[in-house]
């Protein structure tokens, strides 16, 4: 017994810190309950809980309390509570417990299930104090009154199983049982401690006195991370106590509190679990955005690819045939039509150079952070040399004309070789597209800005491809030759150097693009 004494020494030197959770204070209560029952449930749960986790002084302070709670009209609840302290006083003071058994185990015979437990208790007893003739009488009652009551639990069996294996020295297999039965258990630890006793394994005892600590402390650990609020629990039952008899509508309104505290709580985990959504559904997007655009980005590479082997296999099959045609000695040649093949061959030659120069300018473009406005251009005298320049390349039967609304000395700060370039590429896209009509480059002056439009009577962009005309690779006409790359580059150049490139929608009589720049 000396090892038993020197557990109990341990677990009473221990002052455990538990939180009485939230969780383990349910009230029953309406307008019309009663508080004292209540109470007596409430302190019933709680000594169960530090019972459950070794501390048997707090259990029986709160068996006590709910003991004075009772309705004395409710025999069940009467006999149920005693019963609880002979099932914490059973190992703790094992004689007093037997005592107490003993008067309460008649009245138990009214409700099976608490003479099925009165049952097992009086068996316990018998085992801790080492009576193997009356634990087996207390064990054959127990198994013949379950035999007789099939639907009770057989919470009790493999513990009685142990306890009798143990008393017959079969101690190997009566540790077996137990570990069998909730191994996480402080009665678990209890057994294992009695058996080890029986034995006298006094090195085993020292081993399970640490294990039980460990499963002890770990309850304890558990008990505290499922409850809430100690000190808030603790006091609503205080106040509850002293005003039971008082005022019953005080626990209407800590049930109605209490329902609102969980109210909000579930409201601010619905407020995080929403916003964990929302941030998993944002990402999500993002990774869906970034896929898309990488098999984006990999169509429109081998777009990229297919489009200018095509473009530069035209003009080379071309230069090819015709250069086969030139210096083969069997084809007859006049100097007319070889001057014609040459002719083409410099066309075709011309149109590869074309495409390479617009594959340099989209590198440049994107190599380049911006553009530095270096150069004072007169706008006037600038957009009239472009038209000059312009002027042989339509038919007779387009006019190319220039407008300006602004006076002669009017001047930008900008970079010349870029604004060249995109009035450049839109005037060639005009006469390329126009047959008849006129091709109109006009200069205004605008919010700070120079808006230089071109205006054509040509084909115009399809309403379908308005929107499409800037990507890369766009083109109004597959059948064209180039690689749909320059409207694109345009407006990047343009965006460079403070600007933009705009296609006007509103025109429909041919097609019509509004180039703006700063003017400094």
């Amino acid at each position: 017994m000396f090892f038993m004494r020197k557990i109990i020494s341990i677990l009473m030197k221990k002052r455990w810190m538990m939180l009485m959770g939230l969780s383990f204070i349910v009230y029953h209560l309406s307008l019309n309950g009663s508080v004292a029952q209540s109470l007596y449930e409430q302190n019933i749960r709680l000594g169960e809980m530090f019972q459950s986790s070794g501390c048997l002084k707090q259990a029986e302070q709160y068996y006590q309390t709910a003991i004075s709670h009772i309705d004395h009209n409710d025999k069940k609840q009467w006999v149920d509570a005693r019963l609880h302290i002979v099932d914490l006083q059973k190992f703790w003071h094992p004689v007093e417990a037997q005592k107490l058994n003993d008067e309460i185990i008649n009245d138990c015979k009214a409700w099976p299930e608490l003479y099925q437990h009165s049952l097992a208790i009086n068996a316990y007893i018998n085992f801790w104090m080492n009576n193997k003739a009356s634990f087996n009488k207390a064990n054959e009652q127990y198994l013949e009154f379950c035999r007789q009551h099939e639907d009770l639990p057989t919470t009790y069996d493999k513990p009685l199983q142990a306890m009798h294996e143990a008393l017959n020295g079969f101690y190997n297999d009566a540790l077996r049982t137990i570990d069998q039965n909730n191994p996480g258990s402080v009665l678990r630890h209890q057994l294992r401690l009695r058996i080890f006793e029986m034995k006298g394994d006094n090195n085993a005892i020292i081993r399970e006195l640490r294990q039980r600590s460990a499963t002890i402390d770990s309850l304890i650990a558990t008990t505290y991370s499922t409850n809430l609020n100690e000190v808030a629990t603790t006091h609503s039952m205080t106040l509850a106590q002293q005003k039971a008899e008082k005022r019953s509508s005080d626990m209407v309104l800590l049930t109605l509190l209490m329902a609102i505290i969980i109210v909000m709580m579930f409201g601010v985990w619905m407020y995080l679990h929403r916003h964990h959504q929302k941030k998993l559904e944002k990402k999500n997007k993002q990774l869906s955005a970034a896929l898309k655009m990488a098999s984006e980005t990999d169509q429109m590479k081998l777009e990229f690819v297919q489009r200018v082997s095509h473009e530069i296999r035209t003009p080379l099959n071309a230069i090819t045939g015709f250069n086969e045609i030139l210096n083969n000695p069997d084809i007859p040649l006049s100097q007319e039509e070889r001057k014609d093949l040459v002719d083409r061959i410099n066309e075709n030659v011309k149109a590869i150079t074309g495409i390479v120069d617009e594959l340099l300018q989209v590198a440049n473009t994107e190599s380049m952070q911006d553009y530095a406005p270096y150069d004072t251009v007169l706008c006037n005298q600038f957009l009239s040399d472009l038209i000059k320049k312009n002027r042989d390349n339509v038919g007779s039967n387009i006019e190319l004309r220039y407008t300006t609304s602004v006076i002669n000395r009017f001047s930008i700060q900008t970079n010349r070789d870029i604004m060249e370039k995109i009035i450049e590429h839109l005037l060639g896209n005009a006469i390329k597209f126009t047959k008849q009509g006129f091709i109109e480059l006009n200069c205004a002056q605008k919010l700070g800005k120079v808006i230089i439009t071109i205006t054509d009577t040509g084909c115009g962009i399809p309403p379908e491809k308005q929107d499409e005309v800037f990507e890369q690779f766009a083109k109004a006409d597959s059948f064209r030759q180039g690689i749909g790359l320059g409207l694109t580059v345009s407006r990047k150049m343009a965006q460079k150097m403070g600007g933009d490139l705009q296609l006007d929608k509103n025109y429909t009589t041919g097609a019509r693009f509004i180039l703006s720049l700063p003017v400094k």
